[in-house]
């Protein structure tokens, strides 16, 4: 089954996208850390002692089972166990955030992700596409600041899980889901639920698992197209963890007028900026 398209590792890019710098994100101030608590997986950056970034990807489940303690009623990280030492200053952000700002200092979504786009891209003007588990999220930054921002929270189609589930229904590997672009037929059901009807009626038709793949990809695309189509710009720099599916990037360098840029660790966009807001790392002032 082939798909047209290559899935590419972490930090791979081609066409009008960044490349992949050998030293990606300067070093912090101080031994700060940045917490995105994502609906799948929590996302972390770390300052090194030494110097520099580190950075791990935990499940959600088993970060709260396994790596969250109660001490005298309050909740803490088992930094031990996580085997870093423990911060000088944290910030934490995303899913649960109102959850979690009882027990961490936290920022919204919107200012991580714009402290950590704008930190690795140097851009002033750009729109920010962030697109990840369960949510889709348009900012417009104009002169280094956030001016208007678009989500969409309340349908999981054209998100991270959408796709994870749609891989998952045509028994394909993720990795191959992402590469697939090539001959989409077109996927009108916008519906995450419903959605698979859609899909058993190609299947009975005899349309191979592949193109359903590729137009599943492709409508992914349009709705963050359509999101972002407000605001006028040459830029878009794509974040998230659907940022990682090459075959979305292509439909959107594709059907768009604009360059589409993915910073190196897209999926660690919100946690960077977590730990840029936390280490005070010199920076113009956002939302």
């Amino acid at each position: 089954m082939s798909c047209g398209l290559n899935f590419l590792r972490e930090g791979a890019r081609d066409g009008k996208s960044l490349p992949l710098p050998k030293s990606p994100w300067p070093s912090p101030q101080k031994l700060a850390y940045g917490l995105d608590f994502g609906s799948r997986a929590v996302k972390l950056v770390y300052a090194r002692p030494q110097g520099g970034w580190g950075r791990r990807k935990l499940d959600s489940i088993s970060f709260y089972r396994d790596y969250l303690v109660r001490v005298k009623g309050e909740v803490r990280i088992d930094w031990g166990r996580l085997g870093l030492a423990p911060p000088e200053a944290l910030v934490a952000t995303g899913y649960g955030k109102n959850l979690l700002k009882a027990h961490f200092p936290t920022i919204t979504e919107i200012r991580a992700h714009f402290l950590g786009a704008r930190f690795v891209t140097g851009l002033d003007h750009f729109i920010l596409l962030e697109m990840g588990g369960q949510d889709t999220k348009v900012l417009y930054v104009r002169d280094g600041r956030v001016f208007d921002f678009l989500t969409n929270d309340r349908c999981a189609a054209g998100t991270g899980r959408y796709l994870e589930n749609m891989a998952r229904f045509l028994k394909m590997p993720l990795t191959e889901f992402a590469g697939c672009w090539q001959n989409p037929v077109d996927i009108s059901q916008t519906c995450a639920i419903f959605g698979e009807t859609e899909l058993v009626g190609y299947l009975l038709e005899g349309v191979e698992p592949a193109r359903i793949a590729a137009g599943v990809n492709a409508s992914v695309a349009r709705r963050a197209l359509a999101m972002r189509r407000r605001y006028r710009c040459p830029t878009l720099v794509f974040v998230g963890g659907v940022a990682k599916n090459r075959a979305v990037v292509k439909f959107l360098e594709n059907q768009g007028n604009f360059q589409v840029r993915v910073p190196p660790y897209p999926q660690f966009n919100g946690a960077l900026g977590c730990a840029l807001e936390a280490g005070r790392v010199p920076a113009r002032e956002g939302p």
